[in-house]
């Protein structure tokens, strides 16, 4: 019973995952129905077309066997009493209403010289009587076929035996209508093989209309999503090949539309790529120009003012320097065509290195770095000048964004095959909205809310795509008044 039951699962699991074999059994059972059922009808069909025969063979062997018998016993006894015996029996069966055979008994001249009571001749043509029973019993069939005779006239039947009593020369002509038994013809016709044609159609387009159904559908599906309609998605039913093929389908669809709409994103993207760049560098560069005209005219009051305006001047340049760089350095990292020089550097000492660096700014700010490294060292296996833009974007950032008189925290571990790094600075309080933001490019915080101006907006999405680029990972978190930022890099083997 378990091997029946797992195979009438394992059948039906790949009727249903085949179309070739749904089709196959939808064909087979088909065809067997549409047989059985024109086998059904026959019998029908047969009664309409019924023909009914008769048939006289065995009627007139019975009366040919009785004048057989009956010369038999006469020429046996030889003698005239037998004959008169076998006519008077024959009469007797007429007497009773009965069908009684004929009897004449002739010499060689053709005078009846014994007969039954319902016989009239007297005299018959011998030669000619002996020649139509001959001709009767070469060519008379065996029955008579026909609606037709069944009500019409039976021929008479005749037979003849020669009989030789005391020495003399008889012939004894034995007659009478034979008995005929009704049989009947039977003919199916056409129509049992053409309701089994219709029946296996039928059977045939009923069961292989809900597939057509679906094709339907998916050729109407294919015909939307080719309007462009790529947000059309076609119902998936069942688990053949349709199906998979529908299901490809929209896979196709929901990737076409996926990527149609990062083309949008990106055409949007470059379109305001252009309008921030056009604006951020419009600001810095309207204020050099004004300074410097204001120098090139000579509308200044002393030494001391002149050197103020020209302070501000080379102020915005550096400004401009450092957003014409930030965007040079954006675009090669999401143009896709940057290498990475890799090679495994100790994150430790970087760090170490890079926040001395910085170290100076932060104290400006009333700010101090602490640092919380493991003893061991840890290596990722980086581009190191693309790693040093990316904390060193970090650190400003937390420097620029910190609270004064704050701490900058920076904590470094290993979390399984891959390297944490997490940068925290106390910070005014960030929105769900901004933090999800903070990686966009030229996005800033809310000016009302922060104290520095004049950033290029690229730090953060620079530092996300060099992260990127290396296969790891970032984001931004707020709690307690403290802003992380959480760096992963994968490690590479120590040194």
């Amino acid at each position: 019973m378990n091997f029946i039951k797992w195979f009438t699962e394992k059948l039906i699991t790949s009727i249903r995952r085949s179309i070739r074999i749904q089709l196959i059994a939808a064909f087979i059972v088909c065809a067997l129905l549409g047989f059985f059922v024109s086998r059904m009808v026959v019998p029908i069909f047969e009664n309409i077309n019924k023909v009914a025969t008769i048939d006289y063979s065995w009627g007139m062997e019975s009366i040919n066997w009785q004048a057989q018998l009956a010369a038999e016993t006469i020429e046996k006894e030889n003698t005239i009493e037998a004959i008169k015996k076998f006519i008077n029996e024959q009469n007797a069966v007429s007497g009773r209403g009965l069908n009684a055979l004929k009897v004449l008994v002739t010499d060689k001249t053709g005078k009846v010289l014994y007969k039954t009571e319902q016989a009239q001749e007297v005299q018959i043509n011998l030669h000619e009587t002996i020649g139509n029973v001959m001709s009767f019993a070469i060519n008379q069939p065996s029955y008579t076929s026909g609606e037709e005779q069944l009500s019409g006239t039976r021929k008479e039947f005749i037979t003849f035996y020669p009989l030789t009593i005391n020495s003399k020369n008889l012939y004894m002509f034995v007659s009478g209508i034979p008995e005929g038994t009704v049989t009947y013809q039977t003919k199916e016709g056409p129509f049992p093989f053409f309701i089994g044609i219709f029946v296996f159609i039928f059977s045939f387009y009923y069961l292989t209309k809900r597939k057509m159904k679906q094709i339907e559908a998916m050729a109407q599906g294919v015909n939307e999503i080719a309007k462009g309609n790529l947000a059309y998605r076609i119902e998936q039913q069942g688990q053949d090949e349709i199906a998979l093929l529908t299901e490809n389908i929209n896979y196709m669809a929901e990737d076409l539309m996926i990527q149609m709409e990062k083309e949008r994103q990106v055409e949007r993207q470059k379109n305001e790529l252009i309008t921030n760049v056009s604006h951020d560098l419009r600001t810095p560069l309207t204020s050099i120009l004004g300074y410097l005209r204001l120098l090139l005219d000579g509308k200044f009051e002393n030494e001391e003012q002149r050197n103020e305006y020209v302070k501000i001047a080379f102020s915005k340049s550096e400004q401009l320097e450092t957003l014409i760089e930030d965007l040079f350095a954006y675009t090669k990292l999401t143009d896709g065509n940057l290498i990475l020089d890799r090679q495994d550097v100790c994150i430790n000492k970087f760090l170490d290195q890079l926040i001395d660096e910085i170290t100076p700014q932060a104290e400006k700010r009333g700010l101090s770095i602490v640092k919380r490294f493991p003893d061991e060292p840890l290596y990722a296996f980086v581009d190191s000048e693309q790693t040093v833009r990316l904390f060193e974007n970090l650190l400003m950032n937390a420097i620029n964004y910190s609270k004064d008189n704050g701490d900058i925290q920076v904590s470094l571990r290993k979390y399984q095959d891959q390297l944490e790094i997490s940068i925290a600075n106390q910070s005014d309080e960030f929105t769900k909205e901004e933090l999800e933001n903070l990686f966009e490019r030229f996005y800033k915080k809310d000016d009302s809310r922060s104290k520095v101006t004049g950033g290029s907006g690229l730090g953060l999405a620079i530092a996300k795509s060099i992260v990127e680029l290396h296969g790891g990972g970032i984001k931004a978190e707020y709690s307690n008044g403290v802003v992380h930022f959480i760096i992963v890099l994968p490690m590479s083997s120590e040194k």
